[in-house]
């Protein structure tokens, strides 16, 4: 790990998508072990175990949360990567539900909750990887006292 230094919004959303994403491949497999392998609210999906989409929970985990311990170049490089595929993987998921179900092994249509995980992984793994840094200098600039940030300055 990078020594004392405060950790950064890249290596926090590493540290919570990394165990989010593994305990979401517990559950599911708990869910096999214990019961029918899906949870339901109502009549609506929550989650299903397909062999496919717990391996790609499983690996998700394991790569983000592994990111964290080996510092914030990796988070950010792996948090780039996971935000491109989940940009893909949300299109695909929201455009094309039965194939993409199909593809992760669902007996038909992703669920919508698969579909609004992934836009919400998606949306945190792009800002992490590519906006977080330039948030956090904009916020360092406009409270370190020093003046109306340049672009507003007068000439």
């Amino acid at each position: 790990m990078e020594g004392t230094q405060r950790l950064g919004i890249v290596r926090v959303y590493a540290l919570v998508f990394g165990i989010a994403y593994l305990g979401v491949a517990a559950v599911e497999v708990l869910l096999k072990v214990f019961g029918s392998g899906t949870l339901t609210v109502g009549s609506e999906v929550i989650l299903r175990i397909t062999p496919l989409q717990n391996a790609i929970h499983w690996l998700v985990g394991l790569a983000v949360l592994g990111s964290f311990f080996a510092g914030t170049a990796v988070a950010k490089m792996v948090a780039r990567g996971v935000g491109v595929v989940f940009l893909l993987v949300s299109g695909l998921g929201i455009f094309a539900s039965t194939f993409t179900g199909k593809l992760l092994g669902f007996p038909g249509a992703l669920p919508v909750s698969y579909n609004v995980v992934h836009v919400a992984t998606m949306a945190a793994a792009l800002f992490a990887g590519f906006a977080a840094e330039a948030a956090y200098q904009g916020r360092r600039t406009s409270s370190s006292g020093a003046g109306a940030p340049g672009s507003i300055a007068p000439r």
